[in-house]
């Protein structure tokens, strides 16, 4: 915690993984890598859009729970960087597009 003048202002740690291994079956791990690199490569001259996968999105400041992590992801206007994390409160805004490659087992959290 740390003191700005008078407040008092938390820090808060949004980690980057969940400790758990990323278990995907082939089935969703081909297409999910195909639809990452395929969309990179397709605006890789355009610096302002970024492209990510399983990657942590927070979406609610303060709150740990507030996560998701899509497949695939693009958002046009946000610069193509590497991030640990795209928290929705220090980006222009949310993901244009979200791909979700689902199976019988994981259809209904999808």
């Amino acid at each position: 915690m740390a003191l700005h003048g008078d407040a008092q202002v938390t820090t808060v740690d949004y980690p980057d993984t969940d400790g758990l291994p990323m278990a995907e079956s082939d089935f969703q791990r081909k297409p999910l890598t195909y639809a990452v690199e395929a969309l990179d490569i397709y605006f890789q001259d355009r610096p302002d859009v970024y492209v990510s996968g399983n990657l942590f999105l927070y979406y609610r400041e303060g709150d740990l729970r507030a996560v998701v992590a899509p497949d695939v992801f693009v958002v046009f206007g946000a610069v193509k960087r590497d991030r640990p994390s795209y928290k929705l409160w220090e980006e222009p805004k949310a993901p244009d597009f979200v791909l979700e490659i689902t199976s019988k087992s994981t259809r209904s959290e999808d």
